[in-house]
């Protein structure tokens, strides 16, 4: 596949990186924002997680998440976290060596995803929002 030009044919708009990327059936199971930082985490756990308790679990400061979502103001970013925890689909802790640093570490309860994902939707997988293709039949 060619790469898109950076001329006429283009846009610094459009995506020449690595997107967020969510799969519209979370967005309608738990919100677009909290979809979007759940698959933050998600993808944040896969590359570069902390094992504690016999858990992965990834820290961040709010800040930090604001700078991978400059779109949203960080109280937008604490109400999606809390949605998440609330829902019991992430678990936040304090493993930090100090009493003082606050930073949140975040672990996401898959099983309890999968579950509210089945009872939000009536579906045992989850849809790419993508139809499926057309036999011509």
């Amino acid at each position: 596949m060619a790469k898109p030009s950076k001329g006429k044919d283009s846009s610094p708009l459009l995506i020449h990186g690595q997107p967020l990327q969510v799969l519209p059936a979370l967005a309608v199971a738990l919100g677009l924002n909290e979809a979007i930082i759940l698959q933050q985490l998600h993808y944040w756990l896969l590359r570069k997680a902390h094992e504690r308790d016999g858990r992965e679990w990834h820290y961040n400061t709010y800040e930090d998440w604001k700078k991978q979502f400059p779109f949203w103001s960080v109280s937008t970013i604490k109400r999606a976290i809390l949605s998440l925890q609330e829902s019991g689909v992430i678990t936040a802790a304090n493993y930090n060596n100090s009493n003082i640093d606050k930073t949140k570490w975040y672990a996401i309860n898959y099983g309890k995803l999968n579950k509210l994902f089945s009872f939000s939707t009536g579906q045992d997988e989850p849809s790419t929002g993508q139809d499926e293709p057309s036999t011509g039949q």
